[in-house]
């Protein structure tokens, strides 16, 4: 379609047009002068992202600022609202809420729900501020109501920071005393031990008996070695070369004596007969004394046996003060091994006491904690101008709309019942156009056309008569 064909459906329905524009044009201005104002009051949160300095958590990041948004449109801040405001003190508000539900609702559920509709919240970019509005007809009470909803979000942090650690404080003191009584139990067992055993100083005693045993030991080495020593020349005693006799100075004597006489003998024997008195004499010297070499031989190889005895009783003794001594130090590291379990329980129960004893001290400073890590950046002002309807913008689009709706209905009109307004409108293919009849070219003066005008207005009613006149003649 060209504008030219637009522009002749235009002025040819031109007064459908203007109707529809004018009653478009008065609908929306009506609607939008009887829309009631809408106020819109704003305050923002900051949470603080920072470690809690007792808790220790970290708070921040997206997930979280999601969570408090939650939180905030939930109905439980939502009840606190109703409570801070006061809404069950109100006998208007009463009523109102018994004629819309008969109390099959309770009071302070039905109110959160109208509230929470007139919420909106909101994360601003990039940023851990959260934006509360809150749109109403009366602006006094959209500030109020925004501002409580912060408060109350405040309140409902603290309290759900602060219930669970109380719960836990709680259960962390019947543990505690618990563990109090596991750490004293310990302690008695270990004290009744020792006292039974009559322990004191239980590594300093274990050291000194088992230093005795390392010397028991060693004499016992000793004795055995003697001992081995003793056998050797038991063994080898009785003879010339006994190491006893070689070492024995009587023996050694008897020996020199005995080889003198047997010298003088030896001499007395080439020069004087057998029976000459002297030599008679001198043989029965050397037979006494081979007598005293004998019996002195036996008497030191009797010595090396009575050494051997005594060492062997020595060893026995050793042996049986060793193992004495062993047995000792063996209850001993027994009583010790005891000690050290009973220890370490005490120790264990000390350790498991401490830690939940640090725990419930930790707790009960977060139970007193009465912070948020929340803060109210701006609280809400009253707004002086409302939100909603915004007359410019409305009566902009309403006008915007109604020249649309009369566009609209003129080129409907002319889909409906079309009409020749231009060449276009009759060219049909393999038909031959023969030509047209053009106006009288439009050089007419103001005063031609102002008159041609009120001709146009004062002669319509008569063509409209004569159109009429013909129509009827077809008719007929």
């Amino acid at each position: 379609m060209t504008p030219k064909q637009l522009l002749l459906i235009l002025f040819a329905h031109r007064y459908v047009a203007v109707v529809v524009f004018v009653l478009v044009s008065i609908g929306g201005v009506a609607l939008t002068l009887m829309t009631p104002k809408t106020y819109q009051a704003t305050t923002d949160l900051l949470v603080d992202g920072r470690v809690d300095p007792i808790a220790g958590a970290v708070t921040g990041g997206t997930n979280y600022l999601a969570t408090q948004i939650a939180i905030i449109q939930s109905e439980r801040v939502a009840i606190g609202v109703v409570k801070r405001l006061r809404v069950a003190q109100t006998p208007a508000l009463i009523e109102q809420w018994k004629a819309a539900t008969q109390e099959k609702v309770p009071l302070e559920n039905y109110y959160a729900s109208l509230l929470r509709k007139g919420l909106s919240v909101e994360a601003l970019r990039s940023s851990n501020v959260i934006r509360l509005t809150f749109e109403g007809t009366d602006p006094k009470f959209a500030t109020a109501a925004v501002n409580t909803f912060a408060q109350a979000y405040l309140d409902l942090t603290v309290d759900l920071r602060v219930e669970p650690v109380r719960q836990y404080a709680d259960w962390f003191d019947e543990r505690l005393k618990s563990l109090r009584g596991n750490v004293e139990s310990a302690q008695a067992k270990l004290s009744a031990y020792q006292n039974e055993k009559g322990i004191i100083g239980i590594d300093q005693r274990t050291d000194q008996e088992t230093q005795r045993l390392d010397a028991l030991t060693a004499q016992l080495v000793a004795v055995q070695g003697e001992n081995l020593a003793i056998g050797s020349r038991e063994r080898n005693s009785g003879g010339e070369l006994s190491p006893d006799v070689l070492a024995s100075n009587s023996v050694a004597s008897i020996k020199g004596q005995l080889s003198q006489a047997e010298a003088k003998l030896s001499e007395m024997r080439v020069n004087l007969g057998p029976n000459h008195p002297m030599r008679v004499q001198l043989e029965g010297q050397v037979s006494e004394l081979k007598e005293q070499l004998g019996q002195e031989m036996r008497r030191v190889s009797g010595g090396t046996s009575v050494a051997r005895t005594t060492a062997s009783m020595r060893e026995a003794e050793l042996r049986g003060m060793v193992a004495a001594q062993k047995s000792r130090v063996l209850a001993l590291r027994q009583e010790r091994d005891q000690i050290s379990v009973l220890a370490q329980d005490v120790e264990a129960a000390k350790g498991m006491y401490d830690s939940v004893l640090k725990r419930t001290n930790q707790l009960n400073l977060e139970k007193q904690s009465d912070q948020a890590n929340v803060s109210i950046l701006s609280p809400a002002i009253e707004p002086d101008t409302p939100y909603k309807p915004n007359r410019p913008k409305y009566l902009a689009v309403t006008f915007l709309g109604a020249l649309v709706a009369g566009l609209a209905a003129a080129l409907g009109i002319e889909f409906l019942n079309p009409k020749v307004r231009v060449q276009e409108d009759i060219l049909v293919d393999d038909v031959p156009f023969l030509g047209t009849i053009e106006r009288r070219a439009p050089n007419y003066s103001w005063s031609q056309r102002v008159g041609l005008l009120w001709k146009f207005f004062t002669l319509r009613k008569k063509r409209k008569g004569v159109h009429v006149a013909s129509r009827m003649a077809e008719l007929s």
